[in-house]
């Protein structure tokens, strides 16, 4: 993404302030999902939000890398064992290595896409073994986990919510997965939202550079909801669709908010600081 990286650029800067002038969350966070919701969004968000939890969202900027920002989420179990399921529905893009850094790993994916469907099925029966055994939490490098991590460009958690923030600039949002050409980002990160909430009520906000970006956002969403979770029930897609609240454009968070202008630097360089 080079000097305008929209995490360093954007997300940080614009998230730093917030979290530097209101620790708490306390009157802007309730009014950023609203703000979000009244633009493209069907979700209302009801309710106290509740405080920021410290021990989730230090005070100082350089402790909030691995938290705040950029936390890594496991992929959603069910996901990646429809996937084991499902190979013929997979995109394969290099038929030698396979993706996988061992021979052991290159073996087992071999017989996943194999044209012989017993070792098809051999495959399945000891990738599922293993997802069941080790767990969604546990699937980093294996050979069976055909979605990775989640690395959220800003994740904020109170006792009764999550919520996370895409963020956007010069980027799009993806379309697709390595794996799998249907699985929208946004709908990948909703999903990411529903693993780490642990019975938080959870949404997800798309920040973007300007309303049309935000409008062509959701829209691209709205018609990859049933290609991007094809794991889950109508019924679960329809509860999962009112969890995209909806986007912000970043000049109107600054403004809404008084926040420093220094929150929308055009280059990484003349960014501000992480350091307290």
């Amino acid at each position: 993404m080079g000097s305008k990286n929209s995490s360093e650029t954007r997300v940080r800067p614009v998230f730093n302030d917030l979290l530097d002038r209101w620790p708490t969350g306390r009157g802007w966070l309730q009014e950023l999902c609203e703000l979000a919701a009244a633009q493209g969004g069907n979700a209302t968000v009801v309710g106290d939000m509740g405080e920021l939890l410290p021990t989730e969202t230090p005070r100082a900027r350089n402790a909030r890398l691995g938290r705040v920002f950029e936390r890594t989420i496991a992929p959603p179990g069910r996901f990646l064992h429809w996937l084991l399921e499902h190979p013929n529905e997979m995109q394969v893009a290099d038929r030698t290595q396979l993706g996988a850094s061992s021979p052991t790993a290159v073996e087992w994916r071999r017989r996943l896409f194999s044209d012989d469907s017993s070792e098809v099925k051999v495959a399945q029966l000891e990738g599922v073994t293993q997802l069941l055994q080790c767990g969604a939490d546990n699937s980093r490098h294996q050979w069976w986990a055909f979605e990775g991590f989640t690395h959220t460009d800003c994740c904020l958690m109170t006792d009764s919510w999550l919520l996370l923030i895409e963020g956007k600039r010069t980027e799009t949002v993806s379309a697709s997965t390595r794996w799998f050409k249907h699985r929208s980002q946004l709908w990948r990160n909703v999903e990411s939202a529903q693993v780490l909430a642990g019975g938080r009520q959870f949404g997800v906000i798309l920040g973007v550079e300007n309303e049309r970006d935000g409008v062509a956002g959701m829209a691209e969403a709205r018609s990859s909801l049933d290609r991007s979770l094809p794991h889950l029930s109508p019924v679960e897609r329809a509860s999962l669709s009112h969890r995209l609240l909806g986007f912000v454009v970043w000049s109107d968070l600054v403004e809404r908010f008084g926040l420093s202008e220094g929150c929308l630097p055009d280059t990484v360089n003349s960014s501000p600081t992480d350091q307290t």
